[in-house]
Formats: structure tokens, C-alpha cells, sequence
């Protein structure tokens, strides 16, 4: 068993790119190494490599023998010699006659080969392979940098490929492979030959290149973290931006910058998302508020500290005063002022301009607000400010700062502070995970943004097809989700639609219900999200019907009662039940022909029992009568040859599977 070695050297690749492409090669190899047995995987990645190794590989493929049949022995070899029949089989699969076998067959004896196939060492499977792999790791975007077909997201500058320490004769893209590989770009760019995986991270980082990435990233937690404490500072760092600086480096090295106190008078946030999303730099906070310095990564091991922080520093006040002379001109006019010009803004094709938009928002979030218990003067108040900042030179120069920078105008113009919230919530959340709003005004807002959205689009017949999805309309249905989620409003998504003045329908419904699936089958087992999807009130037919907190609320009740291992023996029982009624509708039965004292029991049982439409007191009436329905089963044939008896039996149990459809259709639920 040896080890495979694979590092592909290139230009500067973007920081989101590296751990997906390392993922992407190590897949593509384990995928034509094939039946040949392996052990450990181990990658490795920088902005400039891309590194997978493999412990544990075998030689060879493993050989199988096969046996290839062929006519029967009478057809090939008349009167005991090879005849033509023989001599075809034979050369079409390449052996002479003499090679030829006799074994038996379903039918007799017939002709026959035996073929060794695998067997090719592991070098020659990766070279025939390797190439295919790398180029095949998919990328969003990618280019052409020589004459040939190749493209990658950057250009291929070395290939390293080992197996036991001997080079692994190649090419990718026209660059043939070796053995060697590079430190630093900028102090040990001169190659070093490699033996093994750790040998080689060793190497690297003598010559100031750390590969492993959660190494790389303690180092650089560690350095900002001391920086941090220096100076008094918070010690606590966006964690997302951490993971994307350090695909940035390949050395970090913390420094300290700094800007001008006086342009702490801008908002803090126009700041900070400055810093994070345009610099990538670290905003320094004292007991949580911002500071005038920030720390910025470097991946120059010997720079000038205080030449990088002033260079830094220049972009950023650039930047700043930029901002500050943007947000100036913009509070010079009102936030109804900047609306005006929302008349011709357009929308979507087809739909209107950003203005009616914002009056539609206005009247939807109005009715949704009555719907949800929430201020309605406030949600209609701020649904016709909350597009108005588009038009400021602070969300063109700054397209994330929408909605802050509405709700800071409208601040200054002196709106209700629910309403200048609320301006700014209605974009939450923006991604699935992200923080919601906290205001009703802005949770009915936020609300009104997705469901008029998604009514408009779905009513022009802009309905995502396939991958496609220009509108966003699937991230704004989990918003959606997200929201009616932890807003706990209990209704049918019928209701909401109508409450925001504008018509859904069954394709629309579906799409949503596709998304409350998606979110619930992260919780729970796939086959109990159907299950209780999948029950809907008898008297309401459609996905229109279906009431999205209640489900959800089902779906997490059951999920625990899997978790604590007390929901088996229920699901069996009355899986068992719905089963046998599910061609049998009617609820009426004769007590007289239930079969005896069983039966007798199990409807006095049923006619005691009463939940009220909450989730857990039904499950604790589920639990309770699971015994009573086994009993049953145990002491009564249902399915007996008297027709009238067996109507009444199966009426008694249709009446327990109707009493809890609303939990779940238990037809759908696994036997597991």
C-alpha cells in the first residue's frame, strides 16, 4: 500500500473557489482509482495549490477472472474438430482455437473463454485519468490560457503527481507532470522535490506557506485574537469572513490599520460592511462599539507593517469620504423626496414600476399586519418608504446598505421608530439562516415583500424552470417560510395570500409547500414530512389548505417522538389501521358487531378521548390508545366473512384514523 500524491499549482484563485475545487478533485480521483482499495483522504488547499493525498492505495486494480460463453460445443465442433463457428468465436475475441474452453451450459456444453480483466497499476490508472479529473472540477465561470481546448478557473502552472514517491508520467492542460512543488510566491518561489505528504507540508512551511487549511486558520485566529487584546478590542470576529480570508493567504500575517475618528460619524453599518465586503478587514469594536481601527490579513511574511496599514488605510478613507460625501448629498431631500423617482424605476418586465411596487407593499402589508396581530397603520406607513432609498447615491454606490439607509432617512424625517425598523427588516431574512425581524410592522412587511413577489411572478409566468430562477423566487418562498415559521401565525397559506389582496394558486401553493418540505426534511425523517404534508383537512381540498406552522409544529412533535424511540410501535399500529381503511370511507358502525368486549373497549376508549387541536395532547392520545387498537387486532378478526359485521369493524377504525388525519397520513409513513 502506498501513497498517492496530487498537487496542482496555479495562478491566484478566488477565495470562495479553493474548498469546493479541492473537494471536487479528491471526488474525481476516489472516482477512477475505482475498485482499487485506499484508506485515508486527506486535501489541502491554498490560493495558489491544490493538494489531495491519498494513503493507502493499492498496486493494481484487483484481476478478475470471467468466463466468456459461446455456441454450444455440437454447433462449434462438428465431427470433433474446430469448424467455422469455433475459428469466428475465436477471433472475434481475439485468442486462437486452441485457447478455446468447454463448459457447461443451461442447455449442455457449449464453447468458452477465460478472461482476466483489471490488473493495471495504479500509475497508469491515474495518468490515463488525471487529466479528465482536474479539468472536469466545475466552476461557475472559467478561461482559456493556451491554444488547446483546456479551460480552468485559473491558469495550470505545475502538476505534481506521485505514487510511492515516483512521478506519475502525465499531462493536464499541457503541462506535463513531476515531482516538484514551490513554496512562497514571493520568497520561495524556487521548486523542491517531494517525497511524501508530511515530508512536503514540513517544506512548505519552512518556505512560508502553511497548506492545511484549519492549521492556516488557527494561525490566523490566534494573531487576531492577540491583536485584539492588545488593544482592548472585542475578541470576537465574523466567522464567515475569517473562512474567506483565509483562502486569500497563504501565510496570514495580522496588522493593525487605522482611519480618521471623524469619520466615525458615519453609520456604523455603511462602515463595517465596507470594511468586511469590499477590504476584507477585521472592524475593531470596544464593549461593542465600532473603533476607528480595524485589522487587515496580509500574506506577506516580511512586509512593512506600517507601509501595509497607511496603504490600507488610503483605500479605506478613500472609500469612507467617498460615503460621507454621498450620504450628505442624500440627506438633503426627504425619503419621500428620493421615492419620486421610483416612477421610472422598472420592476420586472412586464409588471410595473418600483413606485407601484411600493404602493402594492404598502396595501399588502397593511392587511397581512391585521392578519398577524401587528400595527397596520405601521407596516402601510413604512411599505411606502421601503423602496425609496434606491434611488440614493448611498445604495448605488453601496447596493447592501438597502434598507439601512431607508430606515436612517426616515429616522431623520422623523418617522415612528417601528416604522423606520420595519423599512429596513422587510429584506429578512436575506438568505436561509439569516436573522429575522424583530418588529410586526416588519415581520408583515417582510411577509408582503415575498407573497406579492411570488403572486405576480407565478400570475406572469415567471415560474422558475429547472436550475433557472432570475427572480430569486425560491430564495424568497424560504424567506417566506421562515417567517410564517416564527411568527407561529396559524392559517392556511389561502388565507395569507387573500390577506395580502393578491390570488395564489395551485402552482404556487405547491412551490411553497416544496420549500416548507425542504426546510422541515433538515429536522425529520423524510417519510414524516410527507406524512403530515400530506394530511389536509377533509372538508378543503387542495394545497391552498395547508397551514404551515401546523405542519411544521407536527412534523418537529413526531421527529422527537422517533428521537426518544417511542414513535415505533405507534407508526405500526396505525399505519396498520389506515391501511386497512383505505378504500372503506365511512365512519358508522354497529357497537353490537364490533366483536365483543375488544371492540366494546376500543370505541369507549375513542369516545373518551379529546385533544383540542393541540399537537402534543393528540400525540398523548395517540400513545394512549396505540394498546387499545393492538388489543383489537389481537382479539378480532376484522376482515371477516360477514359483510355487515366487517363494515362495522372497519367503520370503528376509519372513525380512529379520521379522529387523527390531522397529524399525519399514516398510509405514508415507513415500516423503519
Amino acid at each position: 500500500m502506498s501513497e498517492l500524491f496530487i498537487e496542482i499549482g496555479t495562478e491566484e484563485l478566488p477565495a470562495h473557489a479553493v474548498g469546493p475545487a479541492v473537494e471536487a478533485l479528491s471526488a474525481g480521483l476516489v472516482r477512477i482509482l475505482g475498485a482499487i482499495t485506499h484508506g485515508k483522504i486527506r486535501t489541502f488547499g491554498t490560493p495558489r495549490r491544490l493538494v489531495v493525498v491519498i494513503e493507502g492505495v493499492a498496486a493494481a486494480r484487483p484481476s478478475v477472472s470471467r468466463v466468456v460463453t459461446g455456441p454450444p460445443v455440437a454447433q462449434a465442433f462438428p465431427d470433433g474438430v474446430p469448424g467455422p463457428v469455433a475459428e469466428a468465436f475465436a477471433r472475434a475475441r481475439g485468442v486462437s482455437v486452441d485457447q478455446l474452453l468447454q463448459v457447461d451450459g443451461p442447455k449442455g456444453k457449449v464453447i468458452a473463454i477465460r478472461r482476466i480483466e483489471g490488473g493495471e497499476p495504479t500509475a497508469e490508472v491515474v495518468a490515463k485519468g488525471l487529466e479528465e479529473v482536474v479539468l472536469g472540477i466545475p466552476f461557475k465561470r472559467s478561461m482559456r490560457w493556451t491554444e488547446g481546448p483546456a479551460r480552468f478557473l485559473r491558469p495550470i502552472h505545475s502538476v505534481c503527481a506521485l505514487f510511492a514517491g515516483e512521478v506519475i508520467e502525465s499531462s493536464v492542460a499541457g503541462v506535463l507532470t513531476g515531482g516538484h512543488s514551490r513554496g512562497h510566491w514571493l520568497y520561495a518561489a524556487e521548486p523542491f522535490h517531494v517525497t511524501t505528504a508530511d515530508a512536503w507540508v514540513e517544506e512548505l512551511r519552512h518556505r512560508y506557506v502553511l497548506a492545511d487549511i484549519a492549521h492556516r486558520r488557527g494561525m490566523l485566529v490566534r494573531q487576531l485574537e492577540v491583536l485584539a487584546a492588545e488593544r482592548g478590542a472585542d475578541a470576537t470576529f465574523d466567522s464567515e469572513l475569517v473562512d474567506e480570508v483565509v483562502q486569500l493567504v497563504e501565510w496570514p500575517r495580522a496588522i493593525v490599520g487605522r482611519f480618521s475618528e471623524t469619520l466615525l460619524e458615519l453609520p456604523p453599518r455603511l462602515l463595517v460592511e465596507s470594511m468586511k465586503k469590499n477590504q476584507r478587514y477585521f472592524p475593531l469594536y470596544r464593549d461593542g462599539v465600532l473603533t476607528h481601527e480595524f485589522l487587515v490579513v496580509t500574506n506577506n511574511p516580511f512586509g512593512d507593517d506600517e507601509l501595509i496599514a497607511a496603504g490600507n488605510a488610503r483605500v479605506l478613507a478613500a472609500r469612507f469620504h467617498d460615503a460621507k460625501f454621498f450620504y450628505a448629498e442624500d440627506r438633503k431631500k426627504s425619503l419621500v423626496e428620493h421615492g419620486a423617482k421610483l416612477a421610472g424605476m422598472m420592476w420586472i418586465r412586464g409588471l410595473g414600476t418600483m413606485g407601484e411596487r411600493q404602493e402594492k407593499l404598502a396595501e399588502a402589508a397593511a392587511g397581512l399586519a391585521r392578519l398577524i396581530g401587528a400595527d397596520a397603520d405601521a407596516a402601510q406607513a413604512a411599505g411606502l418608504r421601503c423602496k425609496s432609498d434606491l434611488t440614493t447615491q448611498m445604495v448605488g454606490e453601496f447596493p447592501e446598505l438597502q434598507g439601512h439607509v431607508g430606515r436612517l432617512l426616515a429616522q431623520l424625517d422623523g418617522a415612528p421608530p417601528e416604522v423606520a425598523l420595519a423599512i429596513e427588516e422587510h429584506y429578512l431574512p436575506r438568505f436561509a439562516g439569516d436573522i429575522l425581524p424583530t418588529s410586526g410592522a416588519g415581520r408583515a412587511l417582510a411577509l408582503a415583500e415575498r407573497v406579492t413577489l411570488l403572486a405576480r411572478a407565478f400570475a406572469a409566468g415567471h415560474a422558475p424552470k429547472g436550475n433557472a430562477d432570475p427572480l430569486g423566487l425560491r430564495r424568497a418562498t424560504i424567506g417566506l417560510v421562515a417567517l410564517v415559521l416564527d411568527i407561529g401565525w396559524r392559517g392556511s397559506l389561502g388565507e395569507l395570500f387573500a390577506a395580502a389582496g393578491v390570488g395564489g394558486g395551485d402552482d404556487l401553493y405547491e412551490f411553497v409547500i416544496a420549500r416548507l418540505r425542504a426546510t422541515l426534511s433538515d429536522e425529520a425523517p423524510v417519510d414524516i414530512v410527507d406524512a403530515v404534508l400530506a394530511a389536509r383537512p377533509r372538508d378543503v381540498s387542495g394545497p391552498a389548505s395547508v397551514d404551515l406552522t401546523w405542519a411544521a409544529r407536527r412534523v418537529r412533535a413526531l421527529a422527537a417522538l422517533v428521537r426518544g424511540g417511542e414513535f415505533g410501535p405507534i407508526r405500526t399500529t396505525f399505519r396498520r389501521a389506515a391501511g386497512l381503511v383505505k378504500e372503506h370511507r365511512s365512519t358508522e358502525y354497529d357497537t353490537a358487531l364490533l366483536g365483543g368486549e375488544a371492540g366494546i373497549a376500543l370505541h369507549e376508549a375513542l369516545q373518551e378521548m379529546s385533544h383540542g387541536g393541540d399537537v402534543g395532547a393528540a400525540l398523548e392520545a395517540l400513545a394512549a390508545l396505540r394498546p387499545q387498537v393492538d388489543r383489537y387486532f389481537d382479539a378480532v378478526l376484522v376482515m371477516c366473512d360477514d359483510t355487515t359485521a366487517r363494515a362495522s369493524r372497519l367503520g370503528l377504525l376509519r372513525s380512529i384514523v379520521e379522529r387523527f388525519s390531522g397529524l399525519a397520513d399514516f398510509t405514508r409513513l415507513s415500516g423503519e
